[in-house]
Formats: structure tokens, sequence, C-alpha cells
């Protein structure tokens, strides 16, 4: 391994042979017509699959730049190949980036040869790679490789995301496979290859006992395929498959080898160049789809490949389960690796087949998963089978600030919940994803199952089975009740009779009708004469406000002939449901009768008549009350999350439908602490509050039928930080996590 590692320091980055190759590459750009020429059609061709990446790049002269990063990676991938080729005697027959296909029309081995004196090099590689153990190299050799030329702004803008091996292990593992010798297995956006090397050591494993060198490496050869839009990602992929043959070579007397791997657009929208293997045009349908799809947002491809998109497969695959946005792919923050997965489904896998993806773990959650969701290209079942959840561990890194999870699905079979799912999480020691079996040794995981929050509706967010009994616990706050007055027609204020009354005791004022999730859908306005049940405050009344007290005289004897025993001391108009608590800055309200569970946070409004008043909750809502605004919004946060909804929902089926004092009182609600999680989680139902009011111009009903996509956005991280807060036991800061198993 120290001669692997030496390599990256001997032609990295920091290389004398990355300076001295770079710096005649510039020097010879700036006369080399043929050189010119070759950057002009590999410039036009990233930018017609990729569109402008170049542009905002913090680096000098991007365009050139990653063109000769480009051109260095393939000659040392050269090297490395030809140094093979001479030690095991073979030869490649189509080192060539783009042998198989017609992507672009020069060579990258003549470039080289008008940069650099190849042969004085060749001189010094097979001492310097005979210290390299290329058999047992592994997949860590051509990471190291790749990113010590690559740079990582880059690599992140093309949205590659080097997948760890026990990551791309744990989901080939994952793949029906029928018959090891005969099925076929494509990657179609393969990157550096990682998945086709693991493919490649499954077949090994499978049928190395049981077929000769030279037959096996026949059988994989034609069976196990990648494709890739990357030159780069082209050339990593040919080394890293023959690495993973190298070991099976060795043994073999094999003269001339083709490696399987096509530049080209496997999804047809920028090129759809004939594939030629073997001497024939072949068209890929295979068993078996594996990989990690590009993870690039629909707003960072170019306008010609958006609209390829809606040209060629919006309409065709209906990838449109967005309401509302039908002029474009999706959400603008949505990426393309669920469209992606579909249309390799549609154009490549066979009656019966399956595939096992690395996809943003949010996609069970937020719109960008709803077309997954529904578990159909088109009229085609794909029904998910099983989900590795990695939840908040990042297999990528922590410079990925996004979560993943493995997503096997069965293409022709019926969807079915619940989902199989295995759920990830940190183990006591640090974790490692070199191989499936060391993450098995240093992670924790539970077997559980995903289920949608809504029943009657498959495509809603997916959370575990077991999410009503996690948030079940204790409730750290008092629950009050609304303003019960038991005279609504005294205290029911119509804006025509403001100027009848003075406006210090007038409040906007809420019912059912005026609360949806994260906030006011308008407000009534409400008499409220008292500041706490049971005050005298009559002789005040009388002399701060007369045209009040006069209002309420003239309505006495309705006031005095209410029943109830609650109203018995005070004054005539006493009102029942006063505290000083209605008057806290802040306020998570809900609607007790019914059953909607909606939460917002409520404070003040702007009236127009009354201008900023305090917001009074009405006869029928229950809440909690605070002065922090954080607290409030944390709160309203885990209420509103689909985990908690869930809850909710089993806790008030079990009596009447209603949320009462008593249902909301069997839930963890924790006193608030500022961690990074519930700040985080009140800073998204803020977030949320500001996006409502966006959208309640419309009538109530229209507003039901609405998709928010923003608030969906937002609500699918509550929904992961809500289900990471709870598993991880950052919910509970004080808490052990012996105490959290029982969750």
């Amino acid at each position: 391994m120290a001669g692997n590692t030496s390599i990256f320091s001997t032609w990295g980055r920091n290389s004398r042979l990355y300076e001295r190759y770079t710096s005649n590459a510039v020097e010879a750009l700036s006369s080399d017509e043929q050189l010119q020429e070759a950057q002009a059609e590999w410039e036009q061709f990233f930018t017609d699959s990729h569109g402008d990446i170049f542009n905002g790049l913090e680096i000098a002269n991007p365009r050139e730049s990653l063109f000769i990063d480009t051109l260095y990676y393939d000659f040392v991938v050269d090297q490395i190949i030809e140094f093979a080729e001479r030690q095991f005697g073979f030869q490649v027959v189509n080192q060539e980036t783009n042998y198989n296909t017609d992507a672009l029309s020069f060579s990258f081995q003549s470039l080289h040869e008008a940069i650099i004196d190849t042969d004085s090099i060749r001189r010094n590689i097979d001492e310097f790679l005979g210290k390299v153990d290329l058999v047992n190299s592994g997949s860590d050799f051509l990471r190291g490789l790749y990113e010590s030329i690559i740079s990582h702004e880059m690599r992140l803008q093309l949205g590659e995301y080097y997948t760890p091996r026990g990551v791309a292990e744990l989901s080939v593992g994952e793949l029906n496979v029928g018959d090891y010798k005969t099925d076929t297995f494509l990657d179609p956006g393969c990157g550096s290859g990682i998945f086709l090397a693991t493919c490649i050591d499954a077949k090994r494993d499978a049928l190395g006992g049981d077929l000769a060198p030279d037959a096996l490496v026949d059988v994989i050869t034609e069976t196990v395929y990648g494709i890739d839009l990357n030159p780069v990602a082209v050339k990593s992929a040919k080394l890293s498959y023959l690495l993973s043959l190298l070991p099976v070579l060795e043994e073999a007397e094999v003269d001339r080898l083709e490696i399987p791997v096509f530049l080209t657009d496997s999804l047809k929208l920028t090129r759809e160049d004939e594939i030629r293997y073997s001497g024939e045009s072949i068209n890929l349908t295979v068993d078996h789809l594996v990989g990690n799809p590009p993870w690039i947002t629909w707003g960072n491809l170019s306008e010609p490949v958006r609209d390829a998109w809606r040209e060629k497969y919006v309409k065709q695959l209906d990838l449109l389960p967005h309401h509302g946005v039908e002029t474009r792919l999706g959400h603008v923050n949505d990426d393309i690796s669920v469209p992606f997965i579909w249309v390799c489904v549609y154009h490549y896998l066979a009656e019966g087949g399956n595939a096992s993806f690395v996809l943003k773990r949010d996609i069970m959650k937020g719109p960008a998963g709803r077309l997954l969701r529904t578990q159909q290209v088109n009229s085609r079942l794909v029904a998910v089978r099983h989900i590795h959840d990695f939840n908040r561990l990042r297999p990528f890194g922590d410079d990925v600030g996004v979560h993943s999870a493995i997503y096997m699905i069965e293409a022709d079979e019926q969807p079915g919940f619940p989902i199989e799912t295995d759920s990830w999480k940190k183990g006591s020691g640090k974790p490692e994803f070199s191989t499936a079996d060391r993450m098995w040794d240093t992670l924790e995981h539970e077997e559980t199952g995903m289920i949608p929050v809504e029943e009657d509706e498959p495509s809603s967010s997916w959370v575990r089975e077991d999410a009503e009994n996690r948030a079940l616990g204790e409730c750290e706050h008092d629950i009050r009740h609304g303003v019960k007055d038991d005279a609504t027609d005294v205290y029911s204020i119509d804006r025509s009779q403001l100027a009848e009354l003075e406006h210090d005791h007038v409040y906007p004022y809420i019912k059912s009708k005026n609360v949806v999730k994260y906030g006011l859908f308008g407000h009534e306005l409400h008499l409220v004469p008292i500041k706490k049940a049971n005050e005298d405050n009559e002789t005040e009344m009388q002399n701060n406000c007369p045209k009040t007290y006069e209002y309420l005289e003239s309505h006495r004897q309705a006031l005095e002939d209410r029943s109830s025993t609650w109203l018995d001391k005070g004054t005539f108009y006493n009102v029942f449901g006063l505290g000083e608590y209605t008057w806290s800055d802040y306020k998570v309200v809900w609607c007790r009768l019914g059953f909607k569970p909606h939460f917002a946070v409520v404070s003040t409004v702007d009236d127009e008549d009354l201008g900023e008043k305090m917001v009074v909750p009405g006869d029928h809502f229950m809440f909690i009350s605070t002065d922090n605004e954080y607290e409030a919004h944390f709160l309203c946060g885990l209420l509103n999350s689909s985990i908690y909804q869930k809850s909710i929902k089993g806790i008030a089926s079990e009596g009447k439908s209603s949320l009462s004092k008593t249902v909301i009182s069997k839930l963890e609600l924790p006193e608030y602490r500022e961690t990074e999680d519930s700040k985080r989680l009140a800073e998204l139902s803020m977030e949320a509050h500001e996006v409502v009011p966006q959208h309640t111009g419309v009538s109530k009903r229209t507003y039901n039928k609405k998709n928010i996509e923003d608030l969906e956005v937002v609500q699918a991280e509550v929904d992961e930080l809500v289900e990471g807060m709870l598993s991880e036991g950052s919910l509970f800061p004080d808490v052990g996590q012996s105490t959290l198993a029982s969750y």
C-alpha cells in the first residue's frame, strides 16, 4: 500500500510530472492547432452535455484548466494501463476513451505526444510501478489517484460524488441475481467505476470456482457494462474495470481485452451515439441497473438540456408528479437523479429486472422524491423493495452536505408496504465505509419498514412504520384552552362596528377556518374585555373605554343570562379561559375539534384597522404559550413533522377524532434546549411560516388543493431532521442511549 500511496505524490497535482506536463500543455495550446481544435471540441461537448459548468468556478481560466487536467489524468491512466499490459501480456484494444462511440473525434494519445516526450517517461514507469501492487490495489487506489488530480470543486460541479466501496457492495448485494453467468449489469452513469468493480467482484466470487480464467474474463466483459458522459470518468472506469479483472487476467491466457465502458449519453438527450462492441453495434437491455446517478439540480442544467428533457421524457414518462409547475421538469431544488433512473429503467431494464441505486435520503420525504414514490415509470410498475437508510451518516464525507440511502427496486412487480428498511447509525467507534463488512462491524443498524404518511396516498412522505411510537412520551409544557365566552353574538365584532368601540379591547381572533399548517388564513375580530378570568375592571372600563362599556351594558341581559358557573364571579361581562398565557409573545396553536393536525405559531398581526395587535386563540383552540420565539417554532416543527403527525393519528384513532389536551399530552414535547438541531428545526418552521402567507390570497378550498412546493421542500427537511433527532437522541440531550432504546 505504501507504493500505492506514493503514486499520488509522484503523479498528483503537486508532483513534478504534473507541473511538467501542464506547463508544456499551456505552452503548446498557444500555438498547436491540433490541441486548440481538440479543446474547442471538448468544450463544446461539455457545454452541450453539462451546461456551462465553468461559470462561477473560483479557479483561474477554468476551461483551459479542466481541459489540461483531463489530458493529464488520461495520460497518467494510460501509463498504468500500458504497464499492466506489459506485466501481464495482453493488450487493451479500446484504451482510448471514445473508441466504442463517435462522441469525440480526436485521439487523446496523439495529444499527449504533442505535449510531452512519452517515450522518455515510459523508461521510468516500469521501475516506479513495479512497487505498486495493482492486483490488490483496491478502489482506494483509484479514488486517491482521481482526487489527487481532478479538483474537488470541479468534481462537485459535475455532480460527481465518489461512492465508498462499502456502500457500492451493499447496493450490488441487494440485487436479485438469477444466474451470475448470464445476468447482465449496467451502470448508466458509471463515474470512476466503483459499481462496475463491485459487480465484477460479485461475478468473480460466484463463478471463480466453476469457470476457467479465460472463460471468466469472457463472461464478465460480456455482461458488465458502463456508460458515462464525462471523458475523465470513462477513462477512470476503464482502469477500475481492468484492475478488478487483474486477479483473473493474471492466470488467464488473454491476448486482447476490450473493456465495455462507453462514452455517450445514457439518457439519449444530447446525443445518441451508436455503441459498438466486439465489432458489432449493440443495444443494451440488461437484467440489473446499478449506480449513483448524478446529483445535478435541474436549475444547473443548460437550457438546451432542459428542453430535451421536456421534449423527450416529461410527458412520455409522466415525470411531473409536481402540481402547478408543469412548465419545467420539477421544483427548482430538485436534482435529476430520480428522473435519470426512471429514463434508464425505460431504456435499459429488461422485463422482471431489478435495480439498486444510491440516491438522496430526502427522496423519501419531499417533492423531489414524489416521482420515485409513485413507484411506476409511466404505466410500468417499479416497486421499491428494500431501503438502506443512512440517516445522518455521511458515507461521502463531511464535505458533502446531503444524506443518502440505497433504494432497491423490482420492475413489473406490484408495490407494497411496509418497505423493508435497514436503518443505519453510528456505533461506538469511528464509522468505516471501506467495505460492507467494515460497515457491519463499525455501525449499528435496526430493521424496520417504511410506510406512507397518508395510507390512501402511497406517494406521500414515507416514514418508519414504528413512527407513531417513536414520538410518544411526555409533554413538558402546559396546554391551554382558547377564550371561552359563551356569548359569540356579543363578542364577535364586525368591522362595521369598530367605529362604535374603542379599539383597546378588540383583538384579532382565530377560529378553526383561520389556521393552516405553519400559518394563518385570515382572522376574525373579537372583543376581549378583560385580561384574565374573573378580573374586575368595570370602573377602569367605564373611565377609559366608555363606548365599549356602553356596548357591553346594552347586552347586559344576554350576558347575565349565560348559564355557565364559570362566569359566576367577576363582572357581568366575565370571560373564561384567559390568563397571562393568553398574552404570551408566542403561541403554538391548533384546533381541538374535528381532526386537522395543523399547527401554527401565532404572535401579532398587522390588522388593517387595529394595527399591530396580539392574536387571541378562540374557543375551539388549544395552545402552548411561550415568550421564546425559537421554542415556539421548535415545538411547531415537531408537531408538524410526519413522525409526530403519524403518532397523533394513532393516538386520536383510539378515541374521539379530536386533538384534545389528552392527545397532545401523550407526545414527547421536551423543553427547548438550544442545540444545532433544535435551532435548525425552529428556523425551518420560521421559513415555513414565511412561505404560507404568499399563498393565502385564494379561497380556503383552493388553498387546500394546492401543492406548495417551497413548503414541501421545507417540510421534507423538517421530517428528516426530526427523524434524526429521535433516532440519535439529540431531541433529548440529557437522556442516555440506554433510555432511548425504548423509543
